[in-house]
């Protein structure tokens, strides 16, 4: 599984696992029936079609036939893994008698309204499902204890030490470095109805910005003018760049240009550009004070996945667990 298949795999599984109880289910009949008995907990077969539903759109647009089928079945696999690990977490933290406050389930709630839109979207969204708000707060609730028992018994009691920091990054300095980038304005000349001669009127007044540049006008000022872009608000400044963001025609034009320096125009499929740099950054290594919270956060992830498949580990080896 490649790399991009592995990233989509792993955010729709975090996804529907959060989600589960409010995704679309399929059309056809989906048989409930409990696949895996853990502790007190259950899982069914409807938890794991639901969640699979969407990867299996994804990937028969990728995978055909029996690679279809492979694909299909290892993402079953990581599916089923990961929810007994959910359960294990929530029964262990049932015992723990972790609680959970109704205004932190509030919270959950009104965030889910945000994002459909209005409260009625979310109503109408659980009517669809034939679900009820109590069952989507259960939900919300049960999420919200695993993540308090993971943070009692794996976040807190991970420690990243000044000098852990300091030495990744002195072993991975090629891993920090900036690229050379550019500081561009632009304006955009886009062609207008071509049955008027919109196109020959664009590139007209695209070679009299030129002039008007060349004469001395203001870049900045041209360009809130009559840009079209996206930038033109800001006078075309399109902030910093690396190579890779441009267009390749585009690119290889501006690249080459100096500090201060203008482009001609650039024809592209979005229309007639004009470019101008206004600064040049060389390649660098970026600083340890630039990087500290970014290595703190890496190495603190990776203590805690280490930590945390270590005491799920634990307590599978002491949990109830029956395949039916």
């Amino acid at each position: 599984m490649n790399g991009f298949m592995k990233k989509f795999l792993f955010l729709i599984i975090l996804f529907c696992a959060l989600f589960a109880c409010i995704a679309k289910a399929t059309d056809a009949e989906v048989v409930d029936k409990i696949v895996v008995v853990v502790n007190n907990e259950i899982i069914t077969q409807r938890e794991i079609d639901v969640i699979l539903s969407p990867i299996y759109g994804q990937y028969r647009t990728t995978y055909k036939g029996e690679e279809l089928i492979r694909r299909l079945e290892e993402a079953r696999e990581l599916i089923l893994k990961q929810l007994i690990e959910d359960r294990l977490i929530l029964s262990e933290a049932k015992k723990q008698n972790i609680a959970v406050e109704q205004k932190e389930v509030d919270a959950k709630i009104n965030e889910l309204k945000k994002k459909m839109g209005s409260e009625g979207d979310l109503e109408n969204m659980l009517n669809e499902q034939n679900l009820t708000l109590k069952e989507l707060s259960e939900r919300y609730k049960e999420k919200i204890i695993i993540r308090k028992l993971i943070d009692q018994k794996v976040g807190a009691k991970i420690i990243i030490t000044p000098l852990e920091v300091k030495n990744f990054y002195n072993a991975h300095k090629d891993e920090f470095l900036q690229p050379e980038e550019i500081k561009l304005r632009a304006i955009l000349i886009k062609p207008k109805n071509e049955q008027e001669g919109g196109s020959v009127k664009s590139l007209e007044l695209t070679r009299d910005i030129l002039k008007r540049l060349k004469e001395g006008c203001d870049f900045e000022g041209l360009a809130k003018e009559y840009s079209d872009g996206p930038w033109a608000g800001e006078g075309g400044l399109m902030g910093y760049v690396k190579k890779g963001d441009l267009l390749p025609q585009i690119e290889g034009i501006v690249y080459n240009l100096k500090e201060g320096q203008t482009s001609g125009i650039i024809q592209s499929q979005l229309g007639y550009h004009i470019f101008k740099v206004e600064e040049k950054r060389a390649p660098r290594s970026k600083e340890f004070s630039e990087v500290r919270q970014e290595i703190e956060e890496y190495l603190y992830r990776e203590k805690a996945n280490e930590k945390l498949k270590g005491w799920i580990s634990s307590l599978a080896k002491s949990a109830y667990i029956e395949f039916k």
